[in-house]
């Protein structure tokens, strides 16, 4: 027979867990955390394809996109978006419109179906192939026009079209081409146009003071806005909205200071000019808003 202590013993060690015991909980405990390691580890990998995949596509679709823009680019032939380009082009004429074609755009008198011009995009190539491969009489630089612009006019034997403005237009890092037929389009409108152009990007620039033109292949200074009311024979008559008495004034003293014209007579509101060649003279009369010139040839042979 055992002791009294001996079985106090023997009792306490059947209720307190063994090493086995421990060693058992010890593998659940580790076993549990690694599954839980296992589990937030697939988590991360899970989201970090999802931000993979995410790059991916916005790439692809990036590429895509550019490919896009340089087809139709190509296909307008110019730097912009096609999209841009029409969004940009703007004059102050209400009588003159354009409609968009294959080639660009063309232009249209209202009440009138027949085309008076045309705009384009072109490269520095295309621009020198225009004017080398045509009949141009004159070139020159138009000064203080809302963008650099150069002016070639070429002359044509047809029924009816005798003279072709062209315009080269300078916008930012675009040059655009403008033809107009005169005189389908009279000179007055041909440069109402391209002095009031607008194509947005950039913007373009605007010249506080009276600009002037020369009609045709005259030497006769021109103010650029006149509208045409009466063009009949050596008579022309033109409304101008900006012809008050001061710039009238002007006007007259910019025909004196072109050094081609000398003044005959004038008193005010009427003054005749003579060429420097003595083949031509000119009568400038101004009443309110109406400006008249009444051109006549002196010495001119019959």
């Amino acid at each position: 027979m055992k002791k009294p202590s001996e079985r106090n013993w023997t009792a306490l060690r059947s209720v307190t867990p063994g090493e086995d015991e421990k060693e058992r909980m010890r593998s659940k405990i580790r076993s549990s955390i690694r599954a839980q390691a296992g589990l937030n580890i697939k988590h991360r990998i899970f989201e970090l394809k999802n931000v993979v995949l995410t790059a991916i596509f916005v790439i692809i679709s990036a590429g895509l996109l550019i490919q896009l823009q340089q087809h139709y680019q190509s296909q307008n032939g110019s730097g912009q978006s096609q999209a841009d380009n029409e969004l940009s082009l703007n004059w102050d004429l209400e009588s003159i419109y354009s409609e968009k074609n294959e080639e660009g755009y063309a232009f249209f008198e209202k009440g009138n179906p027949e085309q008076v011009g045309m705009a384009e995009f072109v490269t520095d190539g295309e621009k020198k192939k225009i004017i080398n491969t045509s009949a141009m009489n004159m070139a020159k630089e138009m000064v203080n026009f809302p963008y650099p612009t150069s002016l070639y006019i070429e002359h044509l034997k047809m029924m009816d079209v005798s003279l072709r403005y062209h315009f080269f237009v300078e916008a930012g890092k675009e040059t655009m081409h403008f033809s107009f037929d005169y005189p389908k389009l009279e000179y007055s409108e041909i440069f109402r146009v391209i002095s009031s152009l607008d194509v947005n990007k950039p913007k373009p620039y605007r010249h506080d003071e009276q600009l002037y033109v020369t009609h045709g292949y005259g030497s006769l200074p021109y103010p650029v806005g006149l509208r045409p009311v009466e063009l009949i024979g050596d008579k022309e008559k033109y409304v101008w909205e900006r012809g008050v008495p001061q710039q009238f004034k002007d006007y007259i003293n910019k025909i004196k200071s072109s050094g081609i014209w000398k003044q005959i007579k004038g008193d005010g509101t009427s003054y005749t000019f003579e060429s420097s060649d003595g083949l031509e003279r000119v009568e400038i009369s101004m009443q309110g808003k109406e400006i008249t010139y009444h051109y006549s040839y002196p010495n001119r042979e019959e």
